[in-house]
């Protein structure tokens, strides 16, 4: 359905802004100049530092308990070592990976460490609404990574399931109805998140785009219920496309509602099966009211029709 992400970036000329490198540049100095308690000491910065008005960067190395040759070398800088307000600047040594906690979000986790949200899912092939989950571990470095898709899915293997045990020539249609406790064994027992008709189904969509869920026709103001037991990871609005969402998660499971015009819930929330969770609305780029419901294993999106109970 929405894949397009939303960026936040600000930079400033820290130079031009204090007049004073011109006339002044970084101070090179040999490479055992860190004072020894420095050197010694447990770096107090993160694996990412933003450069503040004022920064050097021998004075950042020494807060960091780093070389400052060596910070240099890790951010490709070079004499005079010109910082810029809101520039990021890696850590030698520092930590590449961050394992998620319960109650994180990948948008807080990327803010943390300097990134910028897109950044962060495109190291790590995360795609919207980025969903996370306890334990998992996110690299903080590297190259892009292919986006995860519907295609990574186990959900492939129920085609198998005719051949272990053929169904009756003459039920075809309800063959999708017992594939969610086969392929995927303990997925939680969902239910309808709202009464309306389905006005849009999982997949490829007219012109070419991909819907990663199903959209149900609604009523503004009308409740938008959980469909499983789980607790709230995400409730806002700082997903592109999406509007008002909450996003919950059921163990290894992740449901999304999106478009909502109220959310009621809030993050860390614990919330049972049909607890309403929003009321629907038509924020973000729904051209219409509806509820968009997603059901993912993880990161991956799979066919909530399949997982449904039949209406």
């Amino acid at each position: 359905m929405i894949t397009q992400t939303f960026r936040w970036t600000a930079l400033a000329v820290l130079c031009v802004a204090l007049g004073a490198c011109a006339s002044r540049p970084e101070p090179i100095r040999d490479s055992s100049s860190v004072s020894r308690s420095a050197a010694q000491q447990a770096p107090s910065c993160g694996p990412r530092h933003t450069v503040r008005r004022g920064d050097t960067l021998s004075g950042i190395a020494e807060r960091c308990g780093v070389r400052w040759l060596d910070l240099a070398a890790e951010n490709n800088l070079s004499a005079p070592y010109t910082l810029r307000e809101g520039q990021v600047l890696v850590m030698p040594g520092g930590a590449r990976t961050y394992t998620v906690r319960r109650g994180d979000n990948l948008y807080r986790i990327a803010v943390s460490h300097g990134m910028t949200q897109q950044e962060l899912a495109s190291i790590n092939g995360i795609p919207a609404p980025y969903t996370i989950y306890p334990g998992q571990e996110l690299q903080l470095t590297g190259a892009a990574r292919p986006v995860q898709t519907a295609a990574a899915t186990p959900a492939p293997q129920p085609s198998q399931r005719p051949a272990q045990t053929p169904p009756p020539t003459s039920q075809p249609a309800q063959q999708p109805a017992p594939q969610p406790s086969q392929p995927v064994a303990g997925a939680p027992e969902f239910r309808w998140p709202h009464g309306g008709q389905v006005v849009a189904n999982f997949g490829s969509q007219p012109g070419g785009r991909r819907n990663d869920g199903i959209k149900i026709a609604a009523n503004v103001g009308e409740p938008v219920r959980a469909a499983a037991a789980g607790e709230v990871v995400y409730a806002g609005n700082e997903l592109q496309g999406y509007g008002e969402l909450v996003l919950l998660r059921h163990g290894d499971w992740v449901t999304a509602y999106a478009h909502n015009s109220v959310l009621r819930v809030s993050v860390g929330q614990q919330v049972e099966a049909g607890t309403v969770i929003a009321e629907a609305g038509s924020t973000g780029s729904a051209n219409r009211v509806q509820v968009h419901f997603e059901i993912r294993r993880g990161v991956t999106p799979v066919d909530p029709l399949q997982y449904l109970p039949r209406r």
